[in-house]
């Protein structure tokens, strides 16, 4: 948005951005069912980068427990399913925070690319700091 001389272009480009990001994050829409063209904007959206590192940070050996739900990706991913009930007696599926988070995310979000979250969030930052100087030395913004 730095390189727009228009205070009316960047605003916009600033709210198709913000959108774009809160979107295609992984908040919104889960990454397993970004799919197709979809995934590109996945991979190119800063807040993935962010959100995935906030996720993994807050939830790595999280070991309260989750109720699993009957029938739900995270009961057949403890396989609670396969379980047989003998007696006839209901017993409460549980796992624990981190694995339900591995799960929510379709296992997506994981330890492997926390250096790889830090890397492109270093070049998304280096980027517009390189972009912003140019801008500041190039253009001249005055509105008159």
């Amino acid at each position: 948005m730095c390189l727009v001389p228009s205070m009316t272009t960047a605003q916009i480009l600033a709210s198709v951005f913000i959108g774009l990001n809160n979107f295609f994050s992984g908040l919104i829409v889960r990454p397993q069912f970004m799919t197709g063209l979809f995934s590109i904007t996945y991979w190119i959206t800063p807040g993935h980068y962010v959100y995935e590192g906030l996720v993994l940070a807050q939830y790595r050996d999280d070991d309260r427990a989750v109720i699993a739900v009957n029938n739900s990706d995270f009961y057949r991913f403890l396989g609670c399913d396969s379980q047989e009930e003998g007696d006839g007696s209901a017993s409460e599926c549980r796992g624990t925070v981190e694995q339900f988070v591995h799960v929510f995310f379709g296992e997506r979000f994981n330890e492997a690319n926390e250096l790889q979250d830090i890397l492109v969030l270093a070049l998304f930052l280096v980027a517009a700091r390189v972009m912003t100087f140019y801008a500041l030395q190039k253009f001249n913004f005055s509105n008159t």
